[in-house]
């Protein structure tokens, strides 16, 4: 009671203190507004106006000065309180010490002068080093690039159209578009076998039915903007043109998001190949049986080496490198959720791989023309009639978009939707079929299926993965992890200490989690930029490979203690029950 009696004490005067002050502000500003309106706008001020101007500041610095001295006195010097009162207040009034106003700084200042431990817990602490590893993260991740890729430089204050680049032989094909190797035309790129290189490449969308006009074709063909890090100012497009586009949410960089440096409209080339491949999306002034229109989007990305349907069916996986795929894939999801953005079309193809070190690919999700990006709601859509799109490749959309009915009240919850069809791909990604794509009588249909008549996965998958597996091809998304969780479950059995994953062993405690996410920060920080040569990206210097290191500091931005421990009380619950 004594800290609670002293407390309230120091509360009222500190308050009462603050409203006189501010009485007094209040009465000396209505007098020199007064004398001020008495005197000529143009004579010098009088000695009664700098006085009052003079008090004015001097109490207004003496509030001021208070309450910085309270904050100080309380951030820096408060003890720990232990009674519940103080726990009470910790846990109510926390958020507005640190971000409020000065009252309650006034108050706990007594209290925690009265009494015993720190306003803060010991838990909120932690917490807050974990903030300082995630701001450190984020501000050195992108250092890791490829310095290859580094080209904003020669193309900043350029218009950026065709001719500047040479293109090379095509690299795919698709329903929507094809792409090309493409490189600077100023810039000389040499490969390590002596030939030309050509690091990027440039996907020409095809264009059949909007006109021939840069904001046109962007206002059509905007979701494929989505992940590109800038626009460039091509034909004649001004400013409020581009913020007239700006409608559509956008895709932060991240590793495992495809790495489009810049978009552009231009008139459709004929390139190599291009009458055998895409002959209908040509325009007549190429090909006079074409449909396509004269112009149309073209963006400027990183070149890949295969997509990971390729990749899955011409190599034998070993287990780590399926693991690391399939946490990369999901720390691809967790990101696209986490700025409100839905996929709706993954596929085995529509995920590239960098294969410079082929135990330890570089993934990244590439194609968002089906995505949900828009601002004016986030990823639950009112689903009133059939006319609402709900994205592509139906084998592999969620129970829960498929299944929907469309009505009044109803609505198409994507938040979960990206997750289903992972798990539907970690089945390639362990060298297993697809059943939602399996001919004949083995294949499930996302529409009926029971998930007692999932097949098993290959033996050589950890348990734990399995399971997350399972969960992930939940058909209500109330059960499933979200995509946070599951990608830090993929990343603790990676790269936690083996002893926290063990059934019999003692959960860590948050000192102990601490003490890793530090340890694992230096290693980053000290070793990563050294994988941006060639020679460690191929492992051969002891190093973690480029894509770990990288899948490592995409861990870290967002790690964070509650999660953690959430994801590892997760872990031993569900082993446990399997075993």
């Amino acid at each position: 009671m004594s800290a609670r009696y002293i407390g309230n004490k120091l509360f009222k005067h500190g308050t009462a203190l603050l409203r006189q002050i501010c009485k007094r502000e209040a009465h000396s500003t209505t007098i020199a507004n007064k004398v001020g309106a008495s005197s000529q706008a143009s004579s010098p001020p009088t000695q009664l106006q700098k006085q009052i101007v003079s008090k004015n500041y001097v109490l207004r610095n003496v509030g001021i000065q208070i309450t910085q001295q309270a904050r100080k006195l309380l951030v820096e010097n408060a003890q720990k309180i232990t009674n519940t009162f103080a726990a009470d207040v910790r846990r109510r009034a926390t958020q507005r010490i640190l971000y409020g106003t000065s009252g309650p700084v006034l108050g706990l200042v007594g209290i925690a002068f009265a009494s015993g431990t720190s306003i803060l817990s010991k838990e909120e602490e932690l917490e807050g080093v974990c903030w300082e590893i995630r701001e450190c993260m984020s501000k050195v991740q992108w250092f890791f690039e490829d310095p290859k890729l580094r080209c904003e430089a020669s193309l900043d204050d350029k218009v950026v159209t065709l001719n500047t680049f040479t293109f090379g032989k095509p690299i795919a094909k698709g329903a929507n578009a094809a792409v090309y190797a493409a490189k600077i035309k100023s810039q000389k790129q040499v490969a390590a076998n002596g030939h030309e290189d050509y690091p990027f490449a440039i996907k020409m969308m095809f264009n059949y039915d909007i006109q021939s006009n840069a904001i046109a074709i962007l206002r059509g063909m905007y979701k494929e903007t989505v992940p590109a890090r800038m626009y460039y100012n091509s034909h004649g497009i001004s400013d409020w043109e581009y913020e007239f586009l700006d409608r559509s949410r956008h895709l932060p960089p991240h590793p495992n998001i495809v790495n489009i440096l810049t978009v552009f409209t231009d008139f459709v080339p004929e390139l190599d190949e291009c009458r055998e491949l895409y002959p209908a999306a040509l325009p007549k002034r190429i090909d006079p049986e074409g449909e396509g229109r004269n112009m149309s989007l073209f963006l400027l990305m990183k070149r890949y080496h295969q997509s990971l349907q390729e990749f899955t069916e011409s190599t034998s996986l070993s287990t780590r490198t399926s693991i690391l795929l399939l946490t990369q894939l999901l720390e691809g999801v967790s990101h696209m959720v986490s700025h409100n953005i839905a996929h709706r079309d993954l596929k085995s193809d529509n995920v590239l791989l960098d294969l410079s070190d082929p135990d330890s690919p570089l993934l990244v999700i590439t194609d968002f023309g089906c995505c949900l990006s828009e601002k004016n709601h986030n990823l639950v859509v009112p689903y009133r009639n059939y006319d609402v799109d709900k994205g592509g490749n139906a084998a592999l959309m969620a129970p829960e978009i498929i299944c929907q009915k469309p009505g009044t009240f109803s609505v198409l919850n994507y938040t979960k939707s990206d997750l289903w069809a992972v798990g539907a791909l970690a089945y390639e990604i362990f060298g297993a079929p697809n059943p939602f794509y399996v001919k004949g009588n083995l294949r499930l249909r996302n529409t009926n299926y029971e998930e007692s008549a999932l097949p098993d996965l290959p033996g050589n998958v950890p348990i734990a993965i399995k399971i997350l597996i399972k969960n992930l091809l939940k058909r209500d998304p109330r059960d499933r992890l979200d995509a946070e969780m599951a990608a830090t479950v993929c990343q603790l059995f990676l790269w936690a200490p083996s002893s926290w994953l063990n059934q019999q062993g003692k959960p860590p405690t948050s000192e102990e989690i601490l003490d890793w996410l530090l340890s694992v920060t230096a290693k980053v920080l000290c070793e990563g930029r050294a994988c941006v040569s060639s020679e460690t990206r191929l492992g051969k210097s002891g190093h973690a490979g480029y894509a770990e290191y990288l899948l490592i500091s995409s861990f870290l931005c967002r790690a964070r203690l509650s999660i953690i421990k959430s994801a590892l009380d997760w872990i031993y619950e569900h082993t446990r029950q399997d075993s």
